[in-house]
């Protein structure tokens, strides 16, 4: 497995408040009107830069909406009645960007989902992804902003009128530090959040065609639901003609408690199927893995409201039943097809294997026929 950072320094979104930073920097220097031509320029180049940079890259929204704040402000400057008090910049464009996190952050969840909606499934999970990590950035951002216009709140209730050397702390050098804080604080996350994930288990998402077009961590198949495939392993076990089942366990995210075979796993990211196979059947039997050898027989993709997966299923002939008593799951036995037609489509058996069941059934029945003969 993968063990690189979860998340890259692409995914500090607070980095897109670099172009109101420099803005405010540069009119300690020069004139306010030209420090704001700059600061917008910085803000479409660092747009465009992003957007023709090589590989898929999430999107920073929060630059999308800096830019937006310069290029208003820029316009400002052409209007006589709207132009910013000398001075007032930095003040103005921290006020600006609070302002539209606010609102972003009001409506976290709509804006989240609004992506895992619109956008195709390549893209979909990068564009939630950013959307997540630009709440976060906007939480941060707002927590530094607040408690910077109450600190000016009180020491206007406290010392009015405000001496020159607060007025300076308070309206110019406070203004860049909330977003240069929010920057560090955030890269701090990003940092602490790839070294406790160091360890996690990653499984890759797949077209139907079984081709690998990313991975992901494995608790997310669960917290995405069927928003991109994922390659699932599914072993049934043969006796005698009949079918091993059992109950599915309380933590499967799919069908819970409902019959299914005993068998199933996603396929680890950077895993071939031969290795998740004997993954599989050491974690199910509870005192090893016996000598039992699971053959390929059909891939097919199975989609609904709760998953999306790419199913591999495997069958295992058992001739000595004996071994099923080694196996790890609730309510096992052999179960005769009469028995099972009888409950199918009842809302009995698992979704998926409802799917299988009459291509184990004739191949079973093939092999059954087989060693007649």
């Amino acid at each position: 497995m993968n063990h690189k950072g979860v998340l890259s320094s692409t995914f500090n979104m607070s980095m897109g408040f670099i172009p109101i930073i420099i803005s405010i920097l540069l009119c300690e220097f020069i004139s306010q009107d030209a420090a704001i031509y700059i600061g917008t320029g910085v803000g479409i180049a660092y747009m465009v830069f992003s957007f023709l940079r090589r590989g898929i890259q999430a999107p920073n929204f929060i630059l999308l909406i800096a830019t937006i704040v310069q290029l208003l402000v820029t316009l400002s400057t052409f209007i006589p009645c709207c132009n910013i008090p000398h001075g007032a910049l930095p003040i103005t464009l921290e006020a600006g960007i609070l302002i539209p996190m606010l609102i972003l952050f009001m409506h976290k969840k709509r804006f989240i989902n609004h992506f895992l909606k619109q956008i195709n499934s390549c893209q979909r999970r990068l564009f939630a992804q950013g959307a997540e990590c630009t709440i976060v950035s906007a939480r941060i951002t707002l927590i530094l902003g607040t408690l910077h216009f109450i600190i000016i709140s009180i020491a206007i209730i406290l010392h009015a009128p405000l001496s020159p050397t607060r007025i300076l702390i308070f309206y110019k050098i406070f203004p860049p530090i909330v977003f240069i804080t929010s920057i560090i604080l955030n890269q701090i996350a990003i940092q602490y959040f790839n070294h406790l994930m160091s360890h996690t288990e990653y499984v890759p998402i797949v077209n139907t065609q079984g081709d690998v077009i990313g991975k992901s961590l494995a608790f997310e198949a669960v917290n995405y639901k069927n928003t991109y495939i994922n390659p699932v392993i599914r072993i049934a076990i043969s006796v005698h003609g009949m079918l091993y089942l059992c109950d599915r366990p309380t933590t499967s995210m799919l069908d819970t408690g409902k019959t299914d075979i005993p068998m199933e796993c996603y396929l680890r990211y950077g895993e071939s199927l031969s290795e998740g196979v004997e993954r599989l059947i050491g974690s199910v039997f509870s005192k090893g893995s016996p000598s039992i050898h699971p053959e390929f027989n059909i891939v097919y993709h199975f989609e609904n409201e709760v998953t999306n997966r790419l199913i591999y299923l495997f069958i295992v002939e058992i001739e000595d039943e004996s071994i099923l008593d080694h196996i790890s799951c609730r309510n096992g036995k052999l179960w005769h097809f009469s028995q099972i037609e009888e409950n199918l489509h009842k809302n009995f058996f698992s979704s998926c294997f409802e799917e299988e069941y009459e291509h184990l059934k004739d191949v079973i029945y093939i092999k059954e026929k087989y060693k007649e003969s």
